[in-house]
């Protein structure tokens, strides 16, 4: 069983799941985004954070979005993907910006829609992993 085990895990990976392997912490940075403006909401964290935790989170979806548009993964797989991390960073930007302005309902807005993707990216991988 262990000869067996082993042997599976040295088979080469899918395209599908080479790029879900690669896109993997976007969904650890809605989630931050989500958390930070929640935190934010909530008075527990400076804007400084703020601003910090959305340049890091900018940098990491560019990272995966460069990664998804190389990858030769089917369309079924990477195309929604995209979707998802460029709707992370424009919910990134207007999360800084709401809380740069102190608008709060706009803020409210921007959670809403990190909640959204958080559960859209997870679907997203579940669906890829098991058509791999």
């Amino acid at each position: 069983m262990l000869v067996t085990a082993a042997f599976l895990a040295c088979q080469p990976k899918s395209p599908e799941e080479e790029l879900l392997t690669k896109v993997e912490p976007v969904g650890s940075w809605i989630a931050t985004l989500e958390m930070t403006g929640q935190k934010w909401t909530a008075n527990s964290v400076p804007t400084s954070f703020v601003r910090n935790s959305t340049s890091a989170a900018r940098k990491q979806l560019e990272k995966a979005a460069k990664e998804a548009t190389k990858s030769p993964a089917r369309p079924e797989v990477r195309l929604p993907l995209q979707r998802v991390i460029a709707e992370a960073e424009a919910a990134s930007a207007g999360l800084r910006q709401a809380v740069e302005a102190n608008d709060r309902p706009r803020l409210s807005r921007e959670l809403g829609r990190l909640a959204g993707l958080r559960v859209r990216f997870a679907a997203l991988r579940k669906a890829g992993e098991g058509s791999s």
